[in-house]
């Protein structure tokens, strides 16, 4: 029997959040890029994975790329399969640096409604509803 799978296309983002004491994830802003063409539209840093490349360290790549920020720790949360597309969201637990816009996206500190309304308000809405479902309260 022959086995066929098919080619995913693959894509890694990160879930960067400003840690304030007692304060859950939802309640926190987020560091969000826009699209390059449009500065109003945001998603969390992050794109696809390049070959030869893990989820992890396209994750590294992008954010780094996007925001000037160096990941030093993160776990996956969540992931989103759709046709033969599959995402992946890290929470970024330590990182460090300056924040700063290096590509022609704009990086800022969002909410996650702004996140919400941006670039994938359908992924961006399952992975809110993924964190209420896991409690996070880091």
């Amino acid at each position: 029997m022959e086995v066929k799978t098919k080619q995913s296309k693959l894509a890694a983002t990160a879930l960067i959040y400003q840690q304030q004491e007692g304060s859950k994830i939802m309640d926190s802003k987020l560091l969000g890029v826009s699209r390059k063409d449009n500065h109003e539209l945001f998603g969390l840093p992050g794109g696809k994975v390049d070959e030869g490349e893990t989820l992890y360290e396209a994750m590294v790549r992008e954010v780094k790329e996007e925001t000037n920020i160096d990941v030093l720790s993160a776990i996956p949360i969540y992931f989103r399969e759709d046709g033969d597309f599959l995402a992946v969201v890290f929470l970024v637990t330590k990182w460090e640096g300056e924040v700063s816009s290096v590509e022609a996206g704009k990086v800022d500190w969002i909410t996650f409604e702004e996140l919400k309304q941006g670039s994938f308000p359908v992924y961006n809405t399952k992975l809110e509803e993924q964190l209420n479902y896991l409690r996070w309260k880091l």
